[in-house]
C-alpha cells in the first residue's frame, strides 16, 4: 500500500467550557504522529504539542480558540504532513436586547431608565437567531412567568434582562444587559367625562401636608400611593370627607392611584 499524507477532522465550532477533538481520517497507519498547532492571528512556526503522539488530539475550547491544527507523521522514513484546521470558539455574537421606542416611552439619560406613561406599553427583543433556546425574561432578578419569547412586553416599573442561549451551544446561557423602567410622570394623566370635565378632582396640588379628592358620578373608596419606580409606598381607605395626609412623604412626585368598584383613576401628584 503506497503511503499518503493524512487528512484530519475535527470539533472546529465549539462550545464554552467543552473539549473537541482532531482524528485522522484515512485508514493509513502510520510509525509516529505529532500534533501541532499556531494561532491564525500571529507571526511564526507551528509548535509542537507536548504529549500530542497520537492519531487524535483532545484539546479544549479556550487555549486552543483560534488555533491552527495538524498533524505530522512518519512511515518507513517518509514524513508526511496533513491538512490544516481552525478551530474557532465562540463565534457568534453576544446577546443584545432592542427596545422599540414609542411616544409612551423616553430614555433619562442622567438616571439611565426608560421612563414609561402609565398604562400603556412597549416591546423588548433580542437578537434572534442566534439566541433562540433557553429564554427566559427576568424581572428585579425573578423570572417572569411563561416569558420564554424572543420578545417581552413591558408593562410595569422593573428592572429587566434576559438570559437565552444559541440552539448550537443549548447549556452555555447568557445574561443581557439591564436596564431600569420608571413611570413617566409627565404623561398626562387626567381623567375626564364626556363633557371634558374631570371625574376626579386632586387638590392642593403641590401639596404639603393633605390633599382632598372631589367627584362626580365616582365614588372612590381606596388609594395607593407610588413612587417613580412603581413602589407602593402608602395605601389605604379613603374617608367621607376625602382628605388623605401625605404629611409623612418626602418631598418629589408621587402617583395617587384612586380605587372604586368600576374604576382606577391615576394622577401626579407633588409634595412640598
Amino acid at each position: 500500500m503506497q503511503a499518503q499524507a493524512p487528512q484530519i477532522e475535527g470539533d472546529i465550532m465549539m462550545c464554552p467550557w467543552t473539549d473537541g477533538t482532531a482524528s485522522i481520517t484515512t485508514s493509513q497507519t502510520y510509525d509516529s504522529y505529532q500534533w501541532y498547532f499556531k494561532y491564525w492571528f500571529l507571526p511564526g512556526e507551528y509548535e509542537a504539542i507536548s504529549g500530542a503522539t497520537g492519531a487524535s488530539f483532545t484539546y479544549d475550547w479556550y487555549t486552543y480558540d483560534q488555533a491552527l491544527l495538524k498533524v505530522v507523521v512518519t512511515l518507513d522514513g517518509s514524513t508526511f504532513e496533513s491538512n490544516v484546521i481552525q478551530v474557532d470558539s465562540w463565534n457568534w455574537v453576544g446577546l443584545t436586547v432592542f427596545n422599540e421606542m414609542n411616544d409612551n416611552v423616553t430614555f433619562d439619560p442622567d438616571t439611565e431608565t426608560y421612563l414609561l406613561c402609565e398604562g400603556t406599553t412597549f416591546e423588548l427583543s433580542i437578537n434572534n437567531p442566534p439566541y433562540d433556546t433557553n429564554i427566559v425574561w427576568y424581572k428585579n432578578d425573578t423570572p417572569i412567568a411563561g416569558a420564554t419569547q424572543s420578545n417581552y412586553l413591558v408593562t410595569e416599573p422593573g428592572y429587566y434582562y434576559v438570559s437565552a442561549a444559541p440552539s448550537f451551544c443549548p447549556d452555555n446561557s447568557s445574561n443581557s444587559l439591564g436596564f431600569a423602567v420608571a413611570w413617566n410622570l409627565d404623561c398626562s394623566l387626567s381623567v375626564t367625562n364626556p363633557n371634558g370635565n374631570p371625574i376626579v378632582q386632586v387638590y392642593p396640588n403641590p401639596a404639603k401636608d393633605k390633599i382632598r379628592i372631589s367627584s362626580q358620578n365616582f365614588q372612590p373608596e381606596s388609594y395607593s400611593i407610588l413612587d417613580v419606580s412603581g413602589k407602593a409606598i402608602q395605601s389605604g381607605f379613603l374617608t367621607a370627607d376625602g382628605i388623605l395626609d401625605v404629611s409623612t412623604l418626602s418631598s418629589g412626585m408621587y402617583l395617587l392611584q384612586i380605587n372604586s368598584d368600576m374604576q382606577l383613576t391615576t394622577h401626579k401628584i407633588i409634595k412640598e
